[in-house]
């Protein structure tokens, strides 16, 4: 089935999401969005899979769903989490590429009830996000004596390395990008950008080294100093590496790939209660792992 709008004067600047979910009615804004993240949209007749993009009067948006997504999501999705570390105070999982970040946590809790073989879990303490198409390792506190954990993220004192794999052949073995990022409403659905002032932004610095360079493509082992909102993506694609796969800050004639193919390898810390020092390595996702074996075999 295809469904086709002219937006209107009155309907300057929504987004593609809103227009689609208010047009339709019977949808959720999540069974939209996972439409348009499945290339579901056309916009002029341009394929476009980012649902914050903003609309203009007069444009043509053709929506052809699949039949299959209007199904709801199925209950226990992350039933089997992928644990890589736990005691007393502490869990961290190996995140799966489009995890909700709150229906995640609950998989979390849902695991620990689970695990105890009691009705709810008392207590779990979000410390941190990734974004959703991001993998790798998440870290929660499960008791309230941990949450100094967040005193560290919030002072830049956790180890955080991410694995990138961006668009292009990187020239340098390594570098630092230290570039005040701002955060709003932009262009094309954009949330963060470089800042055009400094005043205007937060300081951010990445730090980035080449582990593998491919015919177009490099892999980067990527440590961020500071957390910002899409700091890494914003990062790289402002150095004229997008990450692979990136809707929003990628290149759309770039290599084809799913979802933007980063990954959060490493979090080193001091616990906050044995004030042990803790590293905990998340493997990479199957399907960059084979996209990386693909570029390599291509080279």
């Amino acid at each position: 089935m295809e469904y086709k709008w002219r937006v209107k004067k009155s309907e300057r600047g929504i987004s593609l999401e809103n227009f689609i979910y208010k047009k339709l009615g019977d949808w959720s804004h999540k069974q939209v969005k996972t439409s348009i993240d499945n290339k579901r949209a056309f916009i002029n007749g341009r394929n476009v899979f980012i649902s914050k993009w903003n609309l203009k009067p007069n444009d043509l948006v053709l929506f052809a769903p699949a039949k299959g997504d209007l199904q709801k999501t199925q209950k226990g999705r992350y039933r089997f989490i992928d644990v890589l570390y736990e005691d007393s105070y502490l869990i961290s999982t190996n995140k799966p590429a489009y995890a909700e970040f709150e229906e995640y946590a609950g998989a979390v809790q849902d695991y620990l009830k689970r695990k105890n073989k009691v009705k709810s879990y008392p207590y779990l303490g979000q410390m941190h996000r990734l974004d959703k198409e991001t993998t790798g390792v998440m870290i929660y506190t499960k008791k309230k004596s941990a949450n100094s954990l967040a005193d560290q993220f919030r002072a830049h004192k956790i180890s955080k390395s991410y694995l990138a794999l961006v668009d292009g052949r990187v020239s340098k073995e390594q570098g630092t990008i230290k570039k005040f990022l701002e955060k709003g409403d932009f262009e094309e659905g954009k949330k963060v950008r470089i800042a055009q002032k400094p005043s205007k932004g937060l300081s951010a610095v990445t730090i980035f080294q080449v582990v593998e360079r491919y015919a177009n493509a490099t892999l980067l082992q990527v440590e961020i100093l500071t957390g910002r909102t899409h700091q890494i993506r914003v990062h790289l694609s402002d150095m004229g590496h997008p990450i692979v796969g990136d809707k929003l800050y990628g290149n759309p004639e770039g290599i084809d790939f799913r979802r933007q193919a980063l990954h959060a390898e490493k979090l080193a810390f001091k616990h906050p209660v044995t004030h042990q020092k803790t590293k905990i390595i998340a493997p990479v996702a199957e399907d960059m792992a084979k996209l990386i074996d693909e570029l390599r075999d291509a080279a």
